[in-house]
């Protein structure tokens, strides 16, 4: 089980688990400089990652060894949930991409997301976005938080989020591209954050969500489109 997320330490339990009506408008504004890619629902592997290739930003070569269609999260216990993906699938450096509709999220903190890089209790990375509009990402590295993300989608400089909402009426792409320590986080195309202090190990992979205390009502998250690129 892990047991270290969003600054809580709660009980969470690895189950095996196993849409559309538009995606958001995130759009980059001001003067902060934003990398933009090309995303759209259903996209194929290879054209983002060309477009990754053609900014620099993964080197050339790997290939696609993940792939998932489509799958269904739903609990109605409290706490974080995990559910893995890819078969045991584990790499080191790749690109990561899925896109996410958050079904029913009864509790302002209610997030859906997905795990990354997960080598045991205490080693294991996550992006999350929640109900209350923030943006989440994390690394654990043997017991110590090494990347810590957490903000309010609002409050980013150079982001136009006004008609963002984390609900069922909107479909979310979320892009994660793990390389060496760098690991860098885009929504809905727009890059999020570049943060620099990660560290590259071999990892699984699995979908996750949090149901708030106290709330027993249905927690529902909804993926498709899952794919990782490995780089090596």
């Amino acid at each position: 089980m892990l047991r270290k997320a969003l600054h809580i330490a709660l009980i969470a339990m690895f189950v095996f688990a196993v849409f559309s009506i538009s995606t958001t408008d995130v759009q980059a504004q001001g003067d902060t400089e934003r990398l933009k890619l090309d995303v759209s629902a259903g996209m194929r592997a290879l054209d983002l990652i060309r477009q990754l290739r053609a900014e620099n930003l993964i080197p050339g070569g790997g290939s696609q060894e993940l792939t998932l269609p489509r799958t269904v999260i739903n609990v109605r216990n409290q706490g974080f949930w995990y559910f893995p993906i890819g078969r045991g699938t584990a790499l080191r450096d790749y690109v990561l991409h899925f896109e996410m509709r958050a079904q029913e999220l009864p509790s302002d903190t209610n997030g859906c997301g997905m795990a990354f890089r997960i080598v045991n209790d205490n080693d294991f990375s996550y992006v999350m976005l929640t109900k209350d509009r923030r943006i989440i990402l994390i690394q654990n590295d043997r017991g110590d938080t090494i990347v810590e993300f957490d903000e309010v989608i609002d409050d980013l400089e150079g982001i136009d989020a006004t008609d963002y909402e984390l609900d069922r009426t909107q479909l979310h792409l979320v892009t994660i591209v793990a390389v060496g320590d760098e690991l860098t986080l885009f929504l809905n195309g727009i890059e999020i954050t570049r943060e620099t202090t990660a560290r590259s190990v071999r990892g699984r992979f699995a979908t996750m969500l949090f149901n708030e205390e106290g709330n027993r009502s249905n927690t529902e998250c909804r993926y498709s489109n899952v794919f990782a690129w490995s780089l090596q």
